[in-house]
């Protein structure tokens, strides 16, 4: 009895079948890391880079209840690789209130702005950053926990940090250029201004922080 035409051996299908699923395997592979770099890069930017120069916080010498202690590229915790842009922050009750209660880490709730100096544009930037504990930045045994709820007075602040990611920092710009001061002197018109806000909707708090000349 003749076979059916369109019939195939279980050897044509092993021979056929699997080099066409290896061929998909590879195709989604490629398809799932173009999508993670994707993402990766797709950083929500508040502003447009090389333009538009660090709108001034508040009042100067206006008492705030969040303050930026120190900002810079810091490779420490990793020791090896790329330089991460951290920016470090103290965070009070403020002038209106004796206390707060805050729940950590405040995820999603920090948007950063580096700008050049002397009225520059935005260099890098990104929304809906993290805010976790400083633990660096406390004696040994002294840092509240990294994961709960976190009680702020006027006597015992809390010590944040902010990682910026790399995708933040504008093409064409370097890790270099968000440190940058005056190779020739020290003025602080040269410095880069950076602008932190933090808005926890869980307390419905908003506190902004500047650093630099605007």
């Amino acid at each position: 009895m003749a076979g059916d035409p369109f019939s195939v051996s279980r050897g044509t299908w092993w021979r056929i079948g699997v080099p066409l699923v290896a061929v998909a395997l590879l195709v989604a592979q490629l398809a799932w890391g173009n999508g993670a770099r994707r993402e990766a890069a797709a950083v929500p930017r508040p502003g447009e880079c090389g333009k538009g120069a660090a709108r001034q916080v508040g009042e100067a010498g206006e008492s705030r209840g969040m303050v930026i202690g120190s900002y810079g590229a810091d490779n420490l915790p990793r020791m090896k690789g790329r330089p991460t842009f951290k920016v470090r922050l103290t965070v009070s009750p403020g002038p209106d209130r004796h206390s707060l209660t805050l729940t950590t880490p405040l995820a999603g709730a920090v948007t950063v702005q580096v700008h050049a100096g002397r009225g520059g544009g935005l260099l890098a930037g990104a929304r809906g950053l993290t805010a976790r504990i400083d633990e660096e930045m406390y004696d040994a045994g002294q840092a509240p926990p990294a994961t709960g709820t976190v009680r702020v007075t006027e006597d015992d602040f809390l010590q944040l940090v902010v990682e910026l990611p790399d995708t933040a920092i504008c093409p064409g710009a370097t890790m270099d250029d968000l440190i940058s001061m005056d190779p020739g002197g020290n003025d602080a018109a040269d410095l880069t201004v950076v602008t932190v806000v933090l808005v926890d909707r869980a307390s419905g708090l908003r506190m902004e922080a500047q650093s630099g000349v605007v």
